[in-house]
Formats: structure tokens, sequence, C-alpha cells
């Protein structure tokens, strides 16, 4: 795979909601204590945009100043953003370096096959550039460390009374935090990925799995290949699979191509080809009003782009797919110089721009 310098964002939404929140007022109703709040985020901003730094501001002193609040919302809210900050701080070297979240159970053991499986796709996938993230605890969660080895990985453990503590490739590592919170940890997992690999697991796999789909199927996440990797000679996704199909497909309560957004895999070395395969030409995305802009690594012939425009008519209604060099205006400039692919996009099938990137890399 051509590896890319440089990646695009990885926050939810793929940015394709720039603006700030309708529900919060960038006051506080104090005309002293706005000026100052307004002074202090273009002083202090650290380069950042100052109207945003003073959204954050008006948000913490509107908090602290409501009534309606109890020690223990502050609390929460407190902890929330500390848990954020150290997380992007902890990620933040490594922005450029492609990374694949692993799940599975805690409870599984090294002589099992999905443990042994999980460290053989962990290895590979180091040796084809990736880092590794994990929940940092046992089982699964060690086993893909082990093989990713404690330069590689991530540990994103969370405190427990019981169960969980930090396995030992992780363990004090630079690379390994503890969450208070499920939702901060859960929303650093997807945030800081580009692939997300499932092996056997409880609950908190189920959990994880599901609401992954359900943030790339609704566009609150940016798509990535989401591989459900059986161990040999068991059948545990496969049979999740068939559920899925009977009780929520064959039900009509999702779509035929919602179940394209995830790839049943039998061994570690096809899980990594479908990933690899995924960022052969494709590089990432982003929105601005109804124009979805797909930023590639290397041009697309006509002929390629004539048979996108024929498949894809359903999500691109008005035919107006362009092919540009560059763009001198992408929100990220040092993403400016890869070639794109402009269009018109009807949101809602975001499994079906899934395909439309698949055809791109093929």
């Amino acid at each position: 795979m051509k590896k890319p310098e440089i990646l695009a964002a990885r926050d939810l939404n793929s940015r394709a909601d720039k603006h700030l929140s309708v529900t919060i007022p960038a006051n506080t109703g104090n005309p002293v204590l706005d000026a100052n709040l307004y002074d202090l985020s273009r002083r202090f901003n650290g380069g950042h945009d100052p109207d945003v730094v003073l959204q954050m501001l008006s948000t913490v002193m509107n908090a602290a100043a409501s009534e309606q609040m109890e020690e223990h919302d502050l609390d929460m809210m407190a902890r929330t953003v500390d848990e954020m900050f150290a997380a992007d701080k902890m990620f933040a070297p490594y922005r450029n370096v492609r990374k694949i979240t692993c799940f599975g159970s805690a409870r599984i053991k090294p002589e099992e096959e999905a443990y042994k499986q999980a460290v053989d796709f962990s290895r590979l996938a180091v040796e084809n550039g990736y880092m590794i993230i994990t929940g940092g605890g046992p089982g699964i969660m060690q086993a893909c460390n082990e093989g990713a080895t404690k330069d590689a990985s991530f540990g994103l453990n969370i405190t427990l009374p019981y169960e969980q503590h930090a396995n030992p490739f992780v363990e004090g590592s630079d690379k390994m935090m503890n969450f208070y919170y499920f939702y901060t940890r859960k929303l650093n997992f997807l945030k800081q990925t580009d692939a997300l690999v499932a092996f056997p697991g409880g609950f908190g796999t189920m959990d994880e799995i599901y609401e992954t789909i359900t943030l790339i199927q609704t566009g609150k996440s940016t798509i990535f290949p989401v591989v459900l990797l059986d161990p040999p000679g068991e059948t545990f996704w496969q049979r999740w699979t068939r559920f899925v199909e009977k009780e929520l497909l064959d039900a009509g309560l999702i779509s035929k191509t919602d179940m394209h957004l995830l790839y049943l895999s039998k061994s570690a070395e096809d899980a990594m080809a479908y990933i690899e395969r995924f960022y052969r030409r494709y590089h990432s995305y982003y929105f601005e009003d109804e124009s979805i802009t797909i930023r590639v690594l290397e041009p697309l012939s006509q002929k390629h782009i004539d048979w996108i425009l024929y498949d894809y008519t359903d999500i691109i209604p008005k035919g107006d797919i362009v092919q540009m060099e560059s763009d001198e205006n992408d929100p990220e400039p040092a993403l400016a110089c890869l070639p794109r692919l402009r269009f018109t996009f009807k949101r809602g099938d975001y499994a079906r721009l899934k395909d439309l990137i698949d055809i791109i890399n093929d």
C-alpha cells in the first residue's frame, strides 16, 4: 500500500457539520464576564479558532453559574474534558500513522485459537505500517498488544473494581491511558482509528460493534473497514451475522446495503488484505453543504468515473461528479495537493458510499 505522509483529521462527522451548536449560547449574559472571556479567547487560543475557544469558555462559565447544576454534574463535565484532552495529547505524536482498533473478550485465554489469531493479526498489521489500539486489558486485548509489541500499541483501559487491569504489553507505556467513563473511551476508539477488527467477545464487544455500525450508518463517523474475524474452526461471527440477517434485515429493520459495512473474515491475512485494499487509492473525504469531496492518492481514468456515474446515480442524483488535480481551498491545507472527486451526495445511504469507495479502489 502507498502510505500517505499526512492523514485527515479523524473527528466524528468528518467535519460534515462545521458549525457551533445553536442550542448553546456563546455568551453568559453578563456583559463584563463576556468581555473578559472574549478577550481571553483572542489572547490565549494557541492558534486555534478563537470562536471555538470562546464557546468552550462560555459553556464552562454558564455551567458554573447555573443553580440547576449539581456538584456531580460539574464533576462529570470536568472529568470528561480532562479525559478527552489527555487522550488527544497521547495520540498527537502518531496522528499521521494509520491505526486499527481491535475489540474482543477479556476472558479468552492464551491457549485459545482466538488469542493466537489476534497475536498473528496484530503482528501482521504492524508489519504493514499500522499501529494497534485495544482496551488495554487481558484476553484479546492483551493478545493484540502482544502481537503489535509495546512500541506500536495503544491501551485505552477502563477502571473497574474487578476483571479489568492493564496487560503487561501496555502497562507503564506512554501510550496507555486509564479512562473513568466508557463513553469517552469508546469515542477515542473510533476517533483515532482507520479500521476496526472484532474478535469473539461478550456484551462489551457487542456494544462496541453495534455502536460503530450505527455511527457509520448514520454518517456520524467517517467510513472505515469493519472486519469480523472468526478464529480457525469457529463460526462466532458467522452465526452472529445470520442472526442480524434473520432478525433485523428480514424484518425490514435495516437495509440490505447496511450489511456491506461489515466484512466477515476467517484469517488474519485475509482481514489485513481487506483493510489494505480499502486504502489502496482512497484517502479521506469531507462534506461542504450538499457536496462531498473524496480525496484519492492517484487520479481515476475517465472510464472509471463513467462507471461510477452509471452505477451510483442513486447517491449522485445530479450526475455532477468532477475530478480535480488539487484544491487550494481544502479545509486541511496539507492535503490540498491530493487529487479528488467532488459531487452532490444524497445523504443517508452511507453503506452505498462505502460501496463507491470500494469501486474507487478497484
